[in-house]
C-alpha cells in the first residue's frame, strides 16, 4: 500500500496526462492557460472529464506568477496529492515472487543521488525498460518532488519507489531474496556487458561526485565499469544507470527470442 504526503504541484502536459492515466494520486484541479495549444491538449481535457477532474482557464500571466518565471509549465498546472512511497517491504516482497519467471526482477537502488533532475531521468529510463522498481535513502538524498515528477516525463506515476532508512542493509535485504546487488565503479575490473543480467538484479548507483559510499561498495556482490575513453573520469550517473539498464534489456530480450 502507498502512502500519500503533502499536496503538491505538477507542471507540464505529459507529467499530468500520465498522473491521470495512473490514477495512484488524486489530482483536485487543473489550470491551464489561455491561448495554450500544445497538441496533447484534447487528450489531457478528455482524461480530467474521465476523472472528474476541475478544469479552469486562466491569462498566461496569471499562471506564470503562481508557478514562477522559471518553470517550463507550457501552459499548464495540476494541484494534486503529493508523489508517494512504496513500502520497501512490500516491494521487496514482490520482487521476491518474481524470482525464477520470465520476468526475473531488475531494480535500481541509488545510494545519495542528490540532483532531481537525475533522479527524474533515471526513473523515466526504469520505466522505459520495464524495470520493476527504485530504491532511494531516506536522508542526504533528494526525494519526490515537482522537479524529479517533471524530469520523469510522467514515469513516475508507473513506477514503484520505496524509501530505505539503509543502503547497506537494503542490499542484504535484496541478497535475502535471492537477487544480486550489482554496483558500479570506475576502478571495477568487471565491464558492465560481462554481467549476466538476464538473473534477478539490483544495480546499485553511487550518488552525483562521490560514487557509492564505501560500506555499500563492499556489500555488493560484484561491481562493474562503464568504458571511459575520453579526458573526463565518469558518466552523470543518469546516463550511467540507462547505458546499463539497456544492456540489461538487450540481454534480456535476446534470452527471450
Amino acid at each position: 500500500m502507498k502512502k500519500e504526503t503533502n499536496k503538491q504541484q505538477l507542471y507540464g502536459v505529459s507529467p499530468i496526462i500520465e498522473a491521470l492515466r495512473a490514477r495512484n494520486r488524486r489530482i483536485e484541479n487543473i489550470t491551464i492557460a489561455e491561448g495554450a495549444n500544445n497538441p496533447r491538449l484534447r487528450e489531457l481535457l478528455m482524461l480530467a472529464k474521465e476523472n472528474r477532474v476541475i478544469v479552469r482557464r486562466v491569462p498566461r500571466s496569471v499562471l506564470s506568477r503562481t508557478v514562477g518565471d522559471n518553470v517550463n509549465h507550457q501552459g499548464v498546472m495540476a494541484d494534486v496529492a503529493s508523489a508517494s512511497y512504496t513500502d520497501a517491504d512490500l516491494l521487496l516482497r514482490k520482487l521476491s515472487k518474481q524470482i525464477g519467471t520470465e520476468n526475473q526482477p531488475l531494480v535500481v537502488a541509488l545510494d545519495g543521488v542528490e540532483d532531481p533532475r537525475n533522479l527524474g531521468a533515471i526513473i523515466r529510463t526504469v520505466e522505459c525498460v520495464g524495470a520493476h522498481g527504485v530504491f532511494i535513502p531516506e536522508r542526504r538524498a533528494v526525494g519526490l518532488n515537482e522537479t524529479v515528477a517533471k524530469a520523469s516525463v510522467g514515469a513516475i506515476e508507473h513506477i514503484e519507489i520505496a524509501r530505505v532508512v539503509n543502503m547497506s542493509r537494503l542490499i542484504e535485504d535484496l541478497k535475502e531474496q535471492n537477487i544480486w546487488t550489482i554496483g558500479t565503479s570506475t576502478d571495477a575490473k568487471m565491464n558492465y556487458t560481462e554481467w549476466d543480467w538476464t538473473q534477478a538484479s539490483a544495480i546499485v548507483l553511487g550518488g552525483e561526485g562521490a560514487g557509492l559510499h564505501r560500506l555499500v561498495k563492499e556489500k555488493c556482490d560484484a561491481l562493474v565499469s562503464i568504458p571511459i575513453c575520453g579526458k573526463i573520469e565518469s558518466l552523470n550517473v543518469s546516463v550511467a544507470a540507462g547505458v546499463i539498464l539497456y544492456e540489461a534489456l538487450r540481454q534480456r530480450t535476446i534470452k527471450q527470442s
